[in-house]
């Protein structure tokens, strides 16, 4: 836009001058007076348009900068909730009595035995509570 402006200016300026255009008469005076003052604006709006180019593009990389220490905040705290989302649990070992911790995931596996790390031996667990949620939920379809 500010290009536009200057390459007008000095089109205006062109015309002035091509044409017998008498600068001492009174409203000629007036009229070179307007040129010239069209001239600085031209250059002004120019001379701020690219400050504000300037001031984009480091705005841009400030953002991109911020962007970059947040992403980097905050993904210990996503590689920490990642760790949490799994639940684990401890079981004791009905051979040797020591006691493993296993995930949600391989304790629920209906088709896997669990195996002790510590004497290896083979077995199967009964999770709490089983028994008697079996019993409300037989109570609550008898009603």
């Amino acid at each position: 836009m500010a290009m536009d402006l200057n390459a007008k200016a000095a089109y205006i300026r062109g015309l002035m001058t091509g044409m017998d255009f008498d600068a001492d008469s009174k409203n000629g005076k007036v009229i070179a007076a307007m040129m010239d003052l069209l001239e600085e604006m031209a250059a002004q709006v120019t001379e701020h348009d690219n400050a504000l180019d300037q001031v984009y593009d480091e705005l841009e990389t400030l953002d991109q900068d911020l962007d970059d220490v947040v992403s980097d905040i905050y993904a210990d705290e996503d590689e920490e909730d990642a760790e949490d989302d799994s639940t684990m649990y401890e079981v004791t070992c009905p051979n040797c009595g020591q006691i493993s911790t296993l995930d949600e995931e391989t304790l629920m596996d209906p088709e896997g035995d669990l195996v002790c790390p510590h004497c290896g031996a083979t077995f199967d667990i009964e999770l709490e509570g089983t028994e008697d949620d079996s019993a409300e939920e037989t109570d609550k379809q008898d009603h």
